[in-house]
């Protein structure tokens, strides 16, 4: 997360994330109800690990957007067996006991949704490689998770589908507010009351029959409600008929998400339809009220991997048509599509079947990624973490391989475009090239000139080539940039010797009257005949340039070994901060001589904002009057800009005491904004700073749950983690008071973990009578929490080993009768044996009792 956040990324797209077939990335549902427990894992790990993943991830103030499948479950099946054990869980599924239902809430089979040219092709009933079709029009009423005998429960199998009380945490609480509306438009009209879960308590939900639609929105909810997941990718869209996304999804999503402010918004989805964008049309809802539905631009990716693949001999005007974002209004102005260039359907490498190959640089696609990144509406950079490489071998398919650098590995050309985008890429999109009197010598085939901004005030100026001989490619456009301001070439081809050996790309270029500019576009081979795969190149006025520390700073936490797989390695260092209070800081000095304007403000953010952290009372940065910034703090303790009102024109210093125990233990995102002063009218121009702390003023927090679970004499110890920054765990019994512990830790009295934040140890055998535990706990800079533990009582057995309540001779011979086997009541001295000291125990006991009876005849 750390190098995430460091790479310029706002939000992150998953697999789906609940039960599959075993090893599945998940696109084959078992149950989306189910996210894995320590005993039985999803793909990715446990329930405790999604939820704590996304509260990281809201840490780092990334959205996470899971890919969620309503069209069907796993490969289909008719097998008795399966059936009578319950089937899918949650799902009628009657078999031969209802004949006349055979498949009740999914479709007969009968049909195939894959191949439209294909036999017995039907789009939304027909199966889609061999899964099972859910038919979401079905109408079968029951209580889907009984959590008591009721006569409206779902037919209880064998194994599945039993009630069972746990479930009332899987529905909402009726006694909770609801949220009442009416879905207009495309939804019909429809009145909907929709009752939340209840997070806090959550066995306070409530048990309703409802039909397979019913369950598959429930499910829906449950991930916005319980698990704050900010957005969905819609798997497999197009095989669901369009009423039940317009009429019923759309209405369980809207606004369902909370933002950082606080604020109820209806969460982004978008589809996967791989079909004409026409009809890919029907299945996008937007500025409606009601729907926040996009699709992916999957006809537009394609175009862009073909112009890669053709290597010169394409045209960038093909992407440009094919995209879904004209079908609306017939303009490339980001109104729709999720714009990107692999995915892993369609990736640099991989046919599906097998862990796909590391691509060279030729595939990297970075002309395209960069039209991706910079032209209008959402992008997506499609990256493999390669960690189910490792973890399963043997599956039916698997991820094709992405941009390997997506995050910083191999090299930072990707991630310098995006934290570019970040800054730059707003506005309308226009292309300037190909067009006008322009269009018979600077056409579309090998070069294409795009700006972002408005109509009078550009913000960027791209140019991407796709050419593979010698050189550059020389072009002279009209922008919307004032006549006389300076553009800097920002992506870094200008300055890099493998691009341009001769320095023919020009480092800064000046506007023209009436904003002409001449600019060279590299090709993807250098002067030299060195193919480099970067052509291209990002013009705009200089952003600020400086520096972001803090202070005091105790210790940096450096980036992780090279030894470690790249899924694992954290490329991040961060400093760390143990002082309550310390200083938030941004230099910043001039870009480019000759330039007028530089940074005439700036805010800062930590993790999601929204909090008042320069302690004036309130949040600064709200709308109306923030726009990209919003959450953002102002700098009190110094504000000193170059430029603007209050400047010092020369370097600009911004400063800011934080209170360190308003944040909290462990890693922090600092985002820091610094704009560049705007005269012309134009949109935002920025550069933002990026950078991860760790706090760490608190030794870390651990308890112990309960009383240990005797196993065969030895004792597994529970131990909850009480914040995110535990690492590893030790657990030590009978340590002698005084003793320091850290030196006696290691491997042989480490915990395991057992969960997110759960380690646990079996210590083996224990003496009969109050013991003492110490549990020593890390954080991942080595710093340790120790925390004793006293009068942990152990009893001897009871002695009672036939069970009868009472203590008679009966039980020794019962306790002879064990021989070796083991019997905690028999165990009477508790080592977890059983042998003749245990029985000797006994017998002293039985003749201990019967001279107390004697003794009290006597009296």
């Amino acid at each position: 997360i750390p190098d995430l956040f460091m790479s310029g990324y706002g939000a992150l797209w998953l697999p789906s994330p609940s039960k599959a077939s075993d090893g599945s990335p998940g696109y084959d549902p078992w149950d989306r109800f189910d996210l894995g427990t320590p005993e039985s894992q999803t793909a990715y790990g446990t329930e405790a690990r999604f939820r704590q993943m996304i509260t990281e991830m809201h840490f780092a103030d990334q959205q996470v957007l899971i890919d969620w499948i309503m069209n069907h479950n796993g490969a289909r099946t008719s097998n008795s067996s399966f059936i009578a054990d319950g089937g899918w869980p949650g799902f009628y599924l009657p078999g031969s006991s209802n004949s006349a239902n055979f498949w009740g809430d999914f479709n007969n089979g009968q049909t195939q949704s894959e191949n439209p040219g294909g036999s017995s092709y039907n789009l939304f009933d027909g199966d889609l490689v061999g899964l099972i079709d859910i038919n979401q029009a079905s109408n079968f009423s029951y209580i889907r998770h009984p959590v008591a005998a009721n006569p409206q429960n779902i037919p209880p199998g064998l194994v599945r589908n039993k009630p069972n009380a746990a479930n009332a945490r899987l529905y909402p609480d009726r006694n909770l507010t609801p949220m009442s509306f009416v879905n207009t438009g495309r939804g019909g009209n429809l009145p909907f009351t929709i009752y939340p879960f209840n997070t806090t308590d959550p066995m306070q939900g409530d048990a309703i029959a409802e039909n397979a639609t019913g369950l598959l929105l429930r499910a829906t909810q449950w991930y916005l409600d319980e698990f704050k997941v900010d957005g969905f990718r819609l798997d497999a869209a197009k095989h669901i008929p369009q009423w039940f996304w317009d009429q019923y999804w759309d209405a369980h999503v809207f606004n369902r998400r909370t933002t950082p402010g606080g604020d109820r918004v209806t969460p982004f989805s978008y589809v996967e339809a791989v079909d004409s964008n026409a009809f890919i049309q029907t299945y996008i809802r937007k500025y409606d009220g009601i729907g926040n539905r996009d699709a992916l631009d999957i006809s537009e990716a394609g175009a862009l991997r073909d112009v890669r693949a053709a290597l010169g001999f394409g045209s960038w005007q093909n992407p440009i048509n094919a995209s879904v974002d004209r079908q609306d209004d017939g303009l490339n102005n980001g109104s729709q599509g999720v714009h990107h260039v692999y995915s892993h359907d369609n990736g640099s490498t991989g046919s599906g079947g097998s862990a796909p190959a590391l691509p060279g640089s030729s595939l990297y696609a970075l002309p395209q990624q960069v039209y991706n990144i910079f032209r209008s509406g959402v992008p997506i950079v499609f990256y493999n973490g390669r960690e189910m490489h490792d973890r399963f071998q043997n599956r039916g398919f698997w991820p094709r391989e992405g941009n390997p650098t997506a995050l910083g590995n191999f090299d930072a050309n990707l991630t310098r475009l995006v934290q570019l985008q970040r800054g730059y890429a707003r506005g309308d999109m226009f292309v300037l090239n190909g067009t006008g009197s322009d269009a018979s010598i600077q056409g579309l085939s090998d070069v294409l000139i795009f700006e972002r901004g408005t109509t009078t005030a550009a913000n960027v100026l791209i140019g991407v080539n796709d050419r593979y001989d010698n050189g550059f490619d020389q072009r002279d456009v009209t922008t919307r940039f004032q006549q006389g301001t300076i553009l800097q070439e920002l992506s870094g081809t200008a300055t890099d010797a493998l691009v341009d050996p001769n320095n023919d790309i020009f480092d800064t270029v000046t506007v023209g009257a009436n904003g002409r500019v001449t600019i060279r576009v590299p090709r993807n081979a250098n002067a030299n005949g060195t193919q480099h795969h970067r052509g291209y190149v990002v013009y705009g006025p200089a952003a600020p340039a400086g520096a972001v520390t803090v202070s005091p700073v105790a210790a940096v936490l450096p980036a992780d070994s090279a030894s470690l797989p790249t899924y694992k390695r954290r490329l991040t260092a961060a400093d760390v901060v143990t002082a309550g209070t310390f200083e938030l800081r941004l230099d910043t000095t001039k870009a480019i001589p000759g330039d007028v304007n530089f940074d005439d403000f700036a805010v800062f953010r930590f993790n999601q904002g929204f909090t008042d952290l320069n302690g004036n009372g309130s949040v600064d940065q709200l709308p109306p009057g923030a726009t990209v910034d919003v959450g953002y703090e102002r700098f009190l303790t110094q504000s000193s800009p170059i430029s603007g009102p209050g400047g010092t024109g020369t370097v600009g210093l911004y400063r800011q005491t934080i209170d360190a125990s308003q944040l909290p233990e462990g890693f922090n995102y600092i985002s820091v904004i610094a704009y560049r002063r705007r005269t012309d009218g134009g949109l935002p121009l920025f550069k933002e700073f990026r950078k991860v702390i760790y706090v760490d003023r608190l030794a870390p927090q651990v308890a112990l749950l309960d009383n240990p679970a005797a196993s065969s004499g030895n004792f597994e110890f529970r131990v909850k983690a009480l914040d995110r920054t535990v690492e590893t765990v030790h657990i030590l019994a009978n340590l002698a008071v005084g003793v320091d512990p850290l030196p006696l830790c290691n491997p042989g009295n480490q915990a395991y973990q057992y969960d997110r934040l759960e380690w646990r140890r079996n210590v083996g055998a224990l003496p009969a009578g109050s013991n003492s535990l110490t549990v020593v706990a890390f954080e991942k800079n080595g710093r340790s929490g120790v925390y004793r533990y006293e009068n942990i009582s152990i009893t001897v057995g009871s002695g009672d080993v036939n069970r009868d309540g009472i203590l008679t001779i009966d039980d020794l011979h019962a306790s002879w009768a064990l021989g070796s086997t083991y019997q905690a009541e028999a165990d009477m001295n508790r080592n977890g044996f059983m042998d003749a000291n245990d029985r000797r125990i006994l017998e002293a006991n039985l003749r201990t009792g019967e001279a107390a009876s004697m003794a009290a005849t006597q009296r």
